[in-house]
């Protein structure tokens, strides 16, 4: 009996550790494609800059995602196009919801993953305030919900939040982001939250400054405007990629659950500097008109923004953008950051050259079509 007893005894103390090694997530960083890398993630957001960045960074390496996606979208956005030739068949799957906010719906998108990254935020067109509340409140408490509800099978949640969130931002995407996250650690504690400035990545259908300049160079004769506030305003611009990887690294680290990253790239600039060095790429003399946030709140109202062409520069005069712009963006120094994730982010500076090059890629600079550019 006493032998017996000491048998029941070590069983139960190697019971907790046994645990712990079906908990805890098992990244395989060195798998392939066909493969399988430990990871089964599903990814709201998949088709932003920062998702489909991340998708075809984690798929090459032999992950299991699951891209739900809203029910005004179809598979054969150009959006998804980018994120089909990430993954073989069978390690990648689309799911049509019809509400982002209904925890049952969001539910069943994580029945067979371990892992859960939310990369749904407010864009830059939005108008409502409903707009925002739902992608940057009510669609990430659905998501919280539905993970708490799944505990025993997902492992890490991580969520991407923006630097500068704040209760008192006068920005709309600050203010409800800050309310966001307030939101998701009060329903699961163990959320690593990342918060990102300003993302910069090649052109995509999420408009960033180097879109914004390329169509000012195109419309305004070589002119660049600005608003009041964004010549003194600093941003830290930071590349998609170095987020993606901190993404990685979190899962890989336990040590990140439960806490928060400011993500900013290693320099801090003015909207003007960053504007100039996309002249000097170009050699042309740099000429900037300032204008007050007023007025462009006036302009964005203007009848002769109506015809085609213009219609597509006014998506740079909607207010919350220009709000956005007329304020800093860096990070907060007494928060975690890229150092403590061991990644040290490229610097914008950097990757000039490639953003000026998709503008004139863009715009059939020097009488270069984009049929010749492909021959060539």
């Amino acid at each position: 009996m006493q032998l017996g007893h000491q048998q029941t005894k070590s069983l139960l103390v190697r019971v907790p550790r046994r645990y712990y090694q079906l908990q805890r997530l098992h990244v395989q960083e060195q798998a392939a494609r066909n493969s399988y890398s430990g990871i089964s993630m599903t990814l709201f957001g998949g088709s932003s800059p920062l998702g489909s960045t991340l998708g075809g960074m984690l798929t090459r390496m032999g992950t299991q995602a699951v891209y739900p996606y809203r029910h005004n979208a179809t598979l054969w956005d150009n959006r998804f196009k980018e994120l089909k030739t990430t993954a073989d068949l069978g390690y990648k799957t689309y799911m049509k919801l019809t509400d982002f906010t209904s925890e049952k719906e969001v539910g069943y998108t994580l029945k067979d993953s371990n892992t859960v990254i939310s990369c749904i935020g407010s864009k830059v067109y939005s108008k409502k305030e409903k707009d925002f509340e739902d992608a940057n409140i009510r669609v990430p408490m659905a998501i919280a919900k539905a993970v708490k509800a799944n505990q025993g099978k997902v492992k890490r949640f991580i969520y991407v939040s923006a630097a500068g969130a704040d209760p008192n931002s006068h920005s709309r995407r600050l203010r409800t982001k800050w309310l966001g996250e307030q939101e998701v650690k009060d329903i699961y504690p163990d959320v690593t939250i990342l918060r990102p400035t300003y993302i910069f990545n090649l052109l995509h259908s999420n408009q960033t400054l180097a879109g914004k300049w390329g169509m000012q160079m195109k419309m305004f004769n070589r002119m660049n405007w600005m608003f009041e506030g964004m010549t003194g305003g600093k941003v830290q611009p930071v590349f998609v990629n170095d987020v993606a990887l901190a993404v990685l690294n979190c899962l890989k680290m336990e040590e990140t659950i439960g806490q928060t990253y400011d993500l900013g790239g290693p320099h801090t600039y003015s909207y003007e500097e960053i504007y100039e060095q996309f002249f000097n790429q170009c050699g042309i003399k740099p000429y900037t008109s300032v204008v007050k946030l007023e007025d462009g709140y006036e302009y964005y109202h203007y009848k002769w923004w109506q015809s085609f062409y213009r219609q597509l520069f006014r998506t740079w005069l909607y207010p919350e953008f220009m709000t956005t712009e007329a304020q800093d963006l860096i990070v907060n120094p007494q928060n975690k950051g890229f150092a403590d994730l061991y990644i040290k982010p490229v610097a914008f500076g950097q990757k000039v050259v490639e953003y000026v090059n998709d503008i004139y890629w863009l715009y059939n600079a020097q009488e270069v079509t984009k049929a010749q550019s492909a021959a060539n």
